[in-house]
C-alpha cells in the first residue's frame, strides 16, 4: 500500500491504459483540447468582468467623495474658497495638521460617515497604473480623478466619466 492506493491498483490502472487502442488516446486528447479551448474562453470574459465591476465600484465611490466634497465647500465656511489641484485624498496625513489639505480630508473623512462609509475608499481599478484617488476643487466645482503617475493618463471619474477606457 503507498498513499492509500494498492500496488494491484495501479497495475490495473497502467494495464487498462495499455490495452487500449489508438483511438482512445485520440479522444482522451481530443477531451483535453475542448476542456483548453473552453478555459481560453471562459478566463479572459471572467478578468473582463472583474475589472467592470471594479472600475464601476470606483466610480460609485468617486460619486461620493465628489457629492460629500461640494456638500463640504457649499456648508462649511472654512472651506467656501478652498480650492486645490489633484491631491491624494488617500494619503496618509497627520491628524493634528493645521495645513488645508489634511484638515479639508479630515472633514471629507467626517462627511463620508454620512453615507455610512468608515473610512476614504481606496481606488480598486488598477489597470494602467491607477493607484489612487485625487481630487481638484476649483472655482467650487469638484472633480475627482483616478490618478496614474503620468498626469496625462488621469481618469476624471466625477462628475462626468472620462472615455479613455
Amino acid at each position: 500500500m503507498m498513499n492509500g492506493v494498492s500496488v494491484d491498483m495501479i497495475k490495473a490502472i497502467g494495464n487498462y491504459f495499455k490495452n487500449k487502442s489508438e483511438l482512445f488516446y485520440i479522444e482522451v486528447i481530443t477531451v483535453l483540447v475542448i476542456i483548453a479551448i473552453c478555459i481560453g474562453f471562459i478566463i479572459p470574459k471572467q478578468i473582463h468582468k472583474i475589472n467592470q465591476f471594479k472600475k464601476n465600484t470606483d466610480i460609485s465611490n468617486a460619486t461620493i467623495i465628489g457629492s460629500a466634497a461640494e456638500n463640504i465647500i457649499k456648508n462649511n465656511e472654512g472651506f467656501m474658497n478652498y480650492e486645490t489641484e489633484k491631491l491624494n485624498i488617500n494619503k496618509q496625513i497627520d491628524i493634528n495638521s493645521e495645513m488645508i489639505d489634511d484638515k479639508f480630508i479630515r472633514a471629507l473623512i467626517k462627511e463620508i460617515k454620512n453615507f455610512n462609509i468608515d473610512k476614504l475608499p481606496t481606488l480598486k481599478y488598477k489597470k494602467n497604473g491607477y493607484n489612487h484617488f485625487s481630487i481638484t476643487i476649483k472655482e467650487n466645482k469638484v472633480s475627482v480623478y483616478a490618478n496614474n503617475k503620468n498626469v496625462e493618463k488621469d481618469l476624471r471619474m466625477y462628475p462626468n466619466i472620462d472615455k479613455k477606457e
